[in-house]
């Protein structure tokens, strides 16, 4: 179905039917330690110049969801803490993005997938791969696991 959605974040919990929990740096104290997926909507106010080894790429200003999983120690509240830091040494693809973007927010899913996630995003026409292969390396069911939000679809 054509159509507009105006956020980026209602478009995503319109998405995820099963339960979520809404986050901001705000209310980083209040998410769960349990393991599970996210996914965090990164504001980019101007363009970011990511490059690589092997590879290099321009983000235009805008809106992406990446979907990640948190199943190591401290769960999901240790992953997410460590995403709204603004200093921090990169480690994973998408810490430029983060380290670089104007706004986050994320949801929550305690016992989901980040490649679920993908899938009910990608199945929206507002959403579509941003870069294949961004933080999906060790996936074999994804393209990328970083989605670009587009404001109008047609």
């Amino acid at each position: 179905m054509a159509g507009t959605i105006m956020n980026p974040l209602a478009a995503v919990q319109n998405l995820l039917l099963y339960p979520h929990v809404v986050i901001d740096a705000e209310s980083l104290s209040s998410v769960p330690d349990a393991k599970g997926a996210y996914a965090l909507i990164l504001c980019l106010a101007t363009d970011l110049d990511w490059q690589r080894i092997h590879s290099q790429h321009c983000f235009g200003a805008g809106y992406y969801i990446y979907a990640g999983s948190a199943n190591g120690p401290g769960g999901l509240r240790a992953r997410l803490r460590r995403h709204f830091r603004r200093e921090k040494q990169a480690h994973w693809h998408v810490d430029e993005l983060t380290m670089a973007a104007a706004h986050i927010m994320a949801v929550a899913v305690p016992g989901g997938t980040e490649c679920d996630i993908v899938a009910r995003l990608q199945a929206a026409p507002y959403f579509s791969h941003a870069l294949a292969g961004f933080g999906s390396s060790d996936c074999t069911t994804c393209c990328s696991h970083l989605l670009e939000y587009r404001r109008n679809s047609t």
